[in-house]
């Protein structure tokens, strides 16, 4: 992928037509002139003197209509003068091509610059606002829109695209987006279409497909000179390139020329000075350049410190050509106080060398940014070598300065200055950034001009962030401020080099000085182009009038020859370039179209390198070592190149060599690089659109909404009414209610016409006090004949008659009879008389309409008080006398839900609660014929059946879609499916936690071991794609999971009994529909994965993970460390170095080659470009750890639930913990000394685990060394929290900033374990040997707080309904150090500030600590209120 997809350009490619953009202006303004660009009519509402409401209404010009005629009959590119209206024939253009283009047909109109693009989709959207208008730059982040669907969604709807050139281009060559699809593609500047431009590149694309005979666009081109360069041929060229023809207004030509301002060319002339004497500070800066030692740069000491073959090639040439970084900033340095001495005069030499030094010795004492991309080696040797310079600020600029000081050129363009009319506004081009800025400086102070103009200056920036600065850079203020001073009239005048020639919108001047002349045709008529007010002045410094006074006369005629003369010195390199054009066709890949050329595979190889890996300490940049091969003694030696890649590639694609022998290094590279993205492709890492594979993995994630459309649950009991009807055999389990004491209370038989599944027993929560439990026998098989008379109607008849459950003596689906007992229907309700019966609580009591009621106590009378009471609260007991006996009752429950815990206190109906026992007169009351028992089990029945369903349904899953698996424990499934919110008492939470780990680690081993090319970016994107959340839920849908799960619980209210002749007669084939969470559709896969391996281990996880994702190629654990095993090279050899490595970890190796390659850092390809880095082992060694550390956790003697499981794990494997552990893990080691009496001493010294990491980067071992200092200075306090302390040590840990390779190498270790040993158990003695899992089970038998204290904090304050907010800053300290600090304000109260931090997650993790602390120290106080809305509410 190009570099350029960002779409962003240099300056050098801007726009000349600056004047394009259209803007509603106040007619009566001074700065509106008849050759504006456009005609604007405003209009303002009384609104008031500061608010006006503007609208433009804008007229096409004749001759503007004149070039849309043209374009319509054929392909033109419009030539016309800066600013004419160039941008309203393109606008006109897109109109007229809106009207007749079919709707999926989209125009493009390309710029040069990011800057003009968005300028002019501002034009299009206020004028043509109807239309969809779509600007495309790199801030869309357009490099990560990697497959034709991304493209297509984007551009669905869009008619009208705005974007630089290579944007177009590289969509167009990726075949992201289709020639055919283009209606119009409009070029602006279209001059700079030639040779390898990417608008160029494109109409290469557009001639391919015309020739063809394929559909193509229409071409526009704008340009204000279409000859870009001397040649005579050039235009013929640049119409060839745009199949079109160069067309300028004939008809209304005289139209034109009116709008056209051209300024009044004017020649300064003036005497070249005499060559002047080097002042003593240029001579200072040529002594130190000459005296510099070069052997003490810190770019040398570097490159001798480092052994590698790169490193050795550098410092060879370094010290040829005496070239480092630092000298050739001081010979700049010197270099342009030569240049600006010659141009400005000495003073400003002197002011320069004062200014650049100064500036750069204070900025390196106080160490601010603005050098920030030098290393302090760097500056410290500059600074030692600039300090020996004594430079004193230049006096100021006066009358009394000697006219030697100021050169002739200076002081001409002073006099001019001086002396120009009031109302000036003007540029002043010169060519050199350092001469602009001096002479800003110069005209700023000199007593001529600066009380006459305001004055700024623009020197353009660089696109390059990371690019070190010149020690000669002056303007620190940046000029993108003085730029839009300038632009809002602010200032005046504006010092400016080349690049606010062209693409940059400033305002029409009166007045344009050419400081240096103009570099070429191009250059002369845009500055020209800026003096577009009226008697404007375009003035040129010449300093020879005798000999150059008729060349400039006819300047643009013969400023082709002269620009021709300035290319020369380059033209020799470009012309034997040119003349090797590589006879080596495109890689091309028919299927798609996509095809990257000789010229884009640097580019596009660089980007492959960039993607592969984005490790901290990972060089992925490809570099290139070139070789000359001498023909013979007369000709010029050709040079062929090999590129090195990344060692997280395969060995065999890692050194690829050019396949020619060229005259330049460029072609050498293009070669090599082109020959390494062919190999790249050819072993599958990049896909048929020619870019990074991983681009195709990461774009294949699915997206998830937060719901999603699922069927209803499905209901086993309609298939079960319709066979009864259907079965000779009754499926029948006996059901035993007992008391909390044990005692049977009373049992029934339960039957079903299918296979009862196995129902684990259950308890029953009848109230508060007491618990019972209902129990199932084993499953028997009878006749149908043999079934009597289905009693569950008669039984819940009894109990809930009162209740107006209408209840039928018609059989239900799930059949109930005593197998001791007849119950009657309808004939035990009341069936006894109270009065002379022994009474009990073995039978309910009714009252007069059948309400039941358990016996309390007999009553033989009641006083006149409690019979009010009673007569209070039943109308019915008016008349009734207090000396007859009476019932003291309790209304049986009222609930239909038995399986949730009632607590004391809880009660389904409040106003009973209240009631207490009731009264009631004997004569009142009947009993029941039957035991009480029998009624409870009737009440108990829906709760029963509830039951009985879930295991049904889980049983229809376990016998269908997971027939396979072959599941032996029902429970597990019946778990599996329960989401959190049923209330059921279990959910999957577990197990779903468990059933992750176990899918990343098949996924893990699957992936690597089924892709041995790929490196680890690409296989952890196809992991990713594998378990994420996204593909769970679309496969729990696909394969009709969803049905099954259990979304919501038992709702005891709604109940209804099943009948079966009335569930017969439902349509089965309605397809309800129900809304779930996708997170619930995605747990519950990972949980069924979970509950496989609890009831069959690994081989029945991994035929249910199959079940769900069935498009991946599975492998056993054994068969993925098989094939890992055997695509590493065997070897039983071990270098020196790593020897002791294995007695550390306890472990030795059966293949040596995989422990090298799990201590090998990707740095170290700088060394070995042929061996294998540690990633993919990392890669396979988290998945390893992960179930190490899980498994632990299950395993511990209490349950934990999910959240708890959680923690402890992240506790247990985060980057921090793991660091630490490796830091103090140390092997001892012999060492030899000699004493100073010549006696040998041996002694031992302890070396961690890990030092054993090899790798090549001189900052990781800066790294290192810093992070071994941390370590001896917390490692105690860590230490002594890891043994002792209740909390975890989030915050030490943090301080300690450890690099993740410290993880990086632990986890590499590890998966390297479990390929060379296939165990994991021996990876377990690993972690154990390590630390890991003793500090883990002191974290569980101790219940260690590891909330994070962020989290910590974050609860405490959400509890009270405030906001948390972190707040990190840099600030200077009184010793001009640097130290981050982070305030956290809790509801808008700051109440902490806390500094010494060491990165923003460290200070932020401390100061969480702190304000945790403080706020529950004012909980425990009473203090904390919670905030509603404005308002503060103490909690107590």
């Amino acid at each position: 992928m190009s570099q350029s997809w960002s779409g962003s350009s240099s300056s050098e490619d801007s726009s000349d037509d600056d004047n394009d953009s259209l803007s509603s202006q106040n007619q009566a303004a001074t700065s509106m002139q008849l050759g504006e660009e456009t005609e604007t009519i405003v209009e303002y509402a009384a609104i008031g003197q500061d608010q006006a409401a503007v609208s433009a209404v804008i007229h096409a010009r004749e001759y503007q209509l004149e070039m849309l005629e043209e374009s319509l009959k054929r392909n033109i590119i419009v030539t016309m003068e800066t600013g004419t209206g160039k941008t309203q024939v393109a606008v006109l253009r897109i109109q007229a091509e809106l009207e007749k283009s079919s709707p999926n047909k989209i125009i493009w109109f390309l710029a040069p610059t990011v800057a003009l693009c968005e300028q002019q989709a501002k034009v299009f959207r206020s004028q043509i606002p109807s239309a969809q208008i779509k600007f495309l730059s790199g801030a869309d982040s357009i490099h990560t829109w990697t497959d034709t669907r991304t493209w297509d969604e984007y551009l669905k709807d869009a008619h009208i695209v705005v974007s630089t050139h290579q944007v177009l281009f590289d969509a167009t060559s990726h075949a992201f987006v289709r020639i055919e699809r283009l209606s119009l593609v409009i070029f602006d500047e279209a001059h700079n279409c030639v040779g390898k431009h990417p608008g160029s590149k494109f109409m290469a694309l557009y001639h391919a497909h015309k020739n063809a005979g394929r559909p193509v666009p229409s071409i526009l081109g704008l340009t204000a000179s279409p000859i870009f360069n001397s040649k005579l041929e050039a235009l013929e060229t640049i119409e060839k390139t745009m199949d079109s023809i160069c067309r300028s207004p004939t008809i209304h030509r005289e139209e034109l020329m009116s709008f056209v301002k051209r300024p009044a060319m004017h020649y300064l002339f003036y005497s070249q000075s005499e060559p002047m004497p080097y002042t003593q500070a240029m001579n200072n800066v040529a002594n130190v350049y000459f005296n510099l030692n070069i052997y003490k740069d810190p770019y040398i000491v570097r490159l001798q410190s480092d052994s590698s073959e790169r490193s050795r090639v550098a410092l060879k040439k370094a010290l040829k050509e005496r070239n480092t970084y630092v000298s050739s900033q001081i010979k700049s340095l010197w270099r342009k106080s030569c240049e600006i001495q010659k141009e400005l005069g000495s003073w400003a030499a002197d002011y320069f060398i004062f200014t650049s030094i100064s500036g750069f010795l204070a900025s390196v004492k106080v160490n601010d940014s603005w050098f920030r991309e030098w290393q302090m080696e760097e500056k410290q040797y500059l600074s030692e070598a600039l300090g020996r310079i004594e430079v004193s600020r230049p006096p100021p600029l006066d009358d009394t300065t000697p006219s030697g000081d100021i050169s002739n050129k200076v002081a001409a363009l002073i006099r001019e200055l001086s002396s120009s009319t009031d109302g000036t506004i003007g540029i002043v081009f010169a060519r050199e950034i350092a001469t602009v800025a001096v002479l800003g400086h110069m005209l700023s102070t000199h007593p001529l001009t600066k009380d006459r103009f305001r004055i700024g200056v623009m020197v353009g920036t660089s696109n390059h962030a990371a690019k070190k600065r010149d020690i000669g850079t002056l303007n620190k203020t940046g000029d993108c401020k003085d730029l839009e001073k300038f632009q809002n009239g602010t200032l005046n005048l504006l010092i400016a080099t080349s690049v606010l020639e062209e693409g940059i919108d400033v305002p029409a001047c009166n007045l344009v000085i050419c400081f240096d002349k103009p570099d070429n045709l191009k250059g002369f008529i845009q500055r020209r182009g800026r003096a577009r007010m009226r008697e404007s002045k375009l003035i040129l410094l010449l300093d020879n009038p005798t000999r150059k006074i008729d060349e400039w006369m006819a300047l643009e005629e013969e400023m082709k020859k002269r620009y021709e003369e300035d290319l020369r010195y380059i033209q020799e390199l470009v012309e034997l370039e040119e003349s090797e054009q590589p006879a080596i066709e495109p890689l091309y890949i028919p299927e798609t179209g996509a095809r990257v050329d000789f010229d884009q595979a640097k580019s596009h190889l660089e980007h492959f390198c960039s993607r592969i890996s984005i490790r901290q300490y990972a060089d992925s940049r490809p570099y290139y070592i070139f070789k000359q091969t001498h023909t013979s003694l007369k000709q010029v030696p050709k040079i062929t190149a090999t590129v090195i890649l990344p060692m997280s590639l395969p060995p065999e694609i890692r050194r690829i060599e050019s396949r020619g022998f060229w005259f330049s290094e460029k072609n050498a590279s293009k070669d090599a690089a082109f020959q390494a993205y062919v190999a790249i492709y050819k072993a599958g890492l990049l896909n048929d659109n020619l870019l990074p594979l991983n681009h195709e993995l990461m774009s294949s994630y699915d997206t998830r909404a937060g719901l999603a459309e699922v069927r209803e649950r499905w209901s086993p009991w309609t298939q079960i009414a319709r066979a009864w009807d259907q079965q000779q055999e009754i499926y029948q389990r006996r059901l035993r209610l007992i008391d909390q004491d044990g005692n049977i209370m009373c049992e029934f038989d339960a039957s079903l016409p299918v296979p009862f599944p196995e129902v684990p027993g259950f308890d029953i929560f009848w109230d508060p006090y007491r618990s019972w439990k209902v129990e199932l026998g084993e499953m028997k098989v009878n006749p149908v004949h043999n079934l009597q008379n289905d009693q569950g109607p008669a039984l819940m008849d009894l109990a809930y008659r009162h209740r107006k459950l209408n209840m039928r003596d018609s059989t239900q689906v799930l059949h109930i009879r005593s197998p001791t007992q007849d119950i009657p229907f309808q004939q035990l309700l009341g069936q006894k008389c109270v009065e002379g019966t022994s009474l009990d609580d073995t039978a309910l009591i009714r009252d007069n309409i059948g309400v039941p009621y358990v016996l309390i106590d007999w009553v033989p009378f009641l006083d006149s008080e409690s019979l009010a009471m009673e007569m209070l609260h039943d109308g019915t007991l008016h008349d009734q006398p207090p000396d007859v006996p009476w019932l003291m009752l309790k209304k049986l429950t009222r609930r239909k839900n038995f399986l949730s815990p009632i607590h004391a206190g809880e009660s389904t109906s409040s106003k009973e609660a209240k009631r207490g026992p009731r009264r009631k007169p004997v004569h009142h009351c009947r009993m029941d014929g039957i035991h009480a028992s029998n009624v409870y089990f009737g009440v108990l029945i829906p709760s029963i059946m509830h039951k009985v369903e879930i295991c049904l349904v889980a049983n229809e899953l376990r016998n269908t879609l997971l027939k396979d698996v072959g599941y032996s424990d029902l429970s597990l499934v019946s778990i599996a499916i329960n989401s959190p919110g049923t209330g059921e008492g279990t959910n999957y939470e577990r197990i779903e936690f468990l059933g992750d780990m176990i899918l990343k680690m098949f996924a893990t081993a699957t992936v690597t071991a089924n892709n041995p090319n790929y490196p680890e970016g690409f296989l952890d994107a196809i992991k990713t794609s594998i378990v994420s959340n996204a593909r769970l839920c679309r496969s729990a849908v696909e394969t009709g999971l969803d049905k099954f799960i259990l979304k919501k619980g038992f709702k005891g209210k709604r109940w209804q009994p099943l009948y079966v002749e009335d569930l017969v007669k439902a349509d089965i084939n309605i397809d309800d529909k129900r809304e779930m969470s996708t997170k619930t559709l995605a747990d519950v896969v990972e949980a069924l994965i979970g509950a496989a391996f609890i009831d069959g281990g690994l081989s029945k996880a991994l035929t249910c993970i199959r079940i769900f994702l069935p498009e991946i190629e599975w492998r056993s654990l054994d068969s993925a460390r098989d094939a890992l095993f055997s695509q590493t090279l065997h070897s039983t050899e071990l270098i020196a170095p790593l020897a002791p490595l294995e007695k550390l970890i306890g472990y030795s190796f059966n293949n040596k080659n995989l422990l090298v390659e799990s201590a090998t850092h990707s740095s170290y390809s700088f060394v070995n470009s042929t061996g294998s880095c540690m990633e993919r082992l990392e890669f396979l060694g988290d998945a390893v750890l992960d179930r190490i550390v899980t498994s632990a956790i299950w395993a511990f003697e209490s349950e934990l639930d999910q959240r708890e499981m959680h923690l402890f794990r992240t506790a247990s494997v985060n980057a921090d913990i793991l660091g630490f552990l490796c830091m103090g893990w140390t092997i001892p080691q012999e060492v030899t000394e000699i004493a100073q009496d010549a006696t040998i001493v041996r002694k031992q010294i302890e070396v961690p685990f890990w030092k054993f990491m090899r790798y090549s980067l001189r900052d990781m071992a800066v790294r290192q060394q810093a992070a071994e200092k941390s370590y001896e200075l917390e490692k105690e306090s860590i230490l002594d929290a890891t043994k002792n302390s209740k909390g975890y040590p989030w915050v030490e840990l943090a301080h300690l900033n450890l690099p993740k390779f410290f993880c990086d190498f632990f986890e590499s270790m590890l998966g390297a374990i479990w390929v060379d040993s296939g165990s994991i158990d021996t990876c377990t003695k690993f972690v154990e040997k390590a630390g890991v899992l003793p500090y883990l089970r002191r974290m569980l038998k101790d219940g260690v707080d590891v909330l994070h204290p962020k989290n910590h904090l974050g609860i405490l304050a959400g509890k009270y309904h405030k906001t948390v907010e972190y707040r990190n800053e840099i600030r200077e300290m009184e010793d001009g150090s640097r130290e981050l600090f982070c305030r956290i304000a809790i509801h808008g109260e700051e109440i902490v500030d806390v500094g010494g931090g060491v990165n923003n997650e460290e200070i932020q993790t401390k100061a969480a600590d702190l304000a945790y602390k403080i706020l529950k120290t004012r909980e425990e106080n009473g203090e904390l209120t919670k905030s509603i809305g404005d308002v503060d509410v103490t909690m107590t």
